[in-house]
């Protein structure tokens, strides 16, 4: 993953805690949505599990 791909899941995982209003913890669930979400609108490579 490259440093782009995390700034990308980053900036898309805080739009997702925003938009369920902020909620305290889920962190990690926000992340992995985020990064399916990118993954499936192919604008980052798919995680490989490394």
């Amino acid at each position: 993953m490259t440093e782009d791909d995390e700034d990308r899941i980053r900036a898309r995982a805080y739009e997702i805690w925003e938009r369920e209003g902020r909620p305290d913890g889920g962190h990690e669930r926000h992340w992995h949505q985020a990064q399916k979400e990118l993954e499936e609108e192919g604008r980052i490579s798919p995680h490989t599990g490394e």
